[in-house]
């Protein structure tokens, strides 16, 4: 009788090994996967190229060691990248087929995407995930209201919408600066996601037409040899309309406002200055 020829079992982590995460206590699966099926999240923020060089030096030293979190495809073509896009790049770099990865469940990866620890993001860069998870929730989740507690596990703060809306008409808002104001007027709204866009892209051209006037303003001091490094700030300051508000105000009630305040500073634009002492 001929011998008969076993296969050697293939590693856990290649076939896949389930787990139970602590801290939820729900299953998780750990596997080894070819990085031709991996893909970065397009809600992803813009990757840096010096950190992918430092983790590009970091795994031909130590190695690959940190797995990627990944979420398969709705389509099962694959698996999507909801942390560790650097790792991911620098894998490429170097040629690397395959890679570990935990695979977590689709429920957890737009609240993945705003606790990204590789670095700690911008306001920028957290208003420009917000958006665009916004944006997708908009168009698959049209009749989920907008203060469904889904939504702020989602995208964390309702002024980051605005923000990044903002961001995307003039790139060079300041939008730390305008962060303390709308901290306090731009909350999460009781309508649906579909009816709020609208409204969050008209907040976004007010803060850009007072971003517009807060340059015009600066200008101006420029001109009189009045300007200063926190010329900006002091200016925002002296229009703001809620210095010393606790309570939620209306949004287009305080930015009438200090759109109006800008306006009187463009005619005499040392009040801001003088204001301060």
């Amino acid at each position: 009788m001929a011998e008969r020829k076993t296969r050697s079992p293939q590693p856990a982590a290649e076939a896949g090994l389930v787990f139970r995460e602590p801290g939820k206590r729900r299953d998780l699966t750990f596997a080894v996967l070819p990085t031709s099926s991996l893909e970065v999240i397009s809600h992803q923020r813009k990757a840096s190229d010096s950190h992918v060089k430092r983790l590009v030096n970091s795994v031909e030293r130590v190695g690959f060691l940190a797995p990627l979190v990944v979420v398969e495809r709705e389509d099962g073509g694959g698996f999507l990248i909801i942390d560790g896009q650097h790792r991911f790049l620098a894998a490429q770099e170097l040629g690397l087929r395959r890679l570990p990865a935990v695979i977590a469940p689709r429920s957890v990866a737009r609240r993945m995407l705003t606790l990204n620890v590789e670095k700690e993001p911008n306001i920028r860069e957290r208003s420009a995930v917000a958006v665009s998870i916004y944006r997708e929730m908009v168009a698959t989740e049209p009749k989920m209201t907008e203060d469904d507690a889904e939504v702020a596990d989602a995208v964390q703060y309702a002024h980051y919408v605005t923000l990044g809306l903002a961001y995307a008409q003039s790139g060079r808002l300041a939008g730390s600066a305008f962060e303390p104001i709308l901290r306090k007027c731009d909350g999460f709204l009781d309508r649906l996601l579909s009816e709020c866009l609208p409204t969050r892209e008209a907040r976004a051209e007010k803060v850009v037409e007072a971003h517009g006037l807060v340059r015009a303003v600066t200008a101006q001091l420029k001109e009189l040899g009045a300007w200063h490094e926190f010329v900006g700030a002091q200016i925002i300051s002296f229009a703001n309309p809620l210095k010393r508000a606790r309570k939620q105000h209306s949004f287009d009630d305080t930015f009438d406002k200090m759109i109006a305040k800008l306006h009187e500073l463009e005619q005499d634009p040392k009040k801001a200055l003088r204001a301060s002492g």
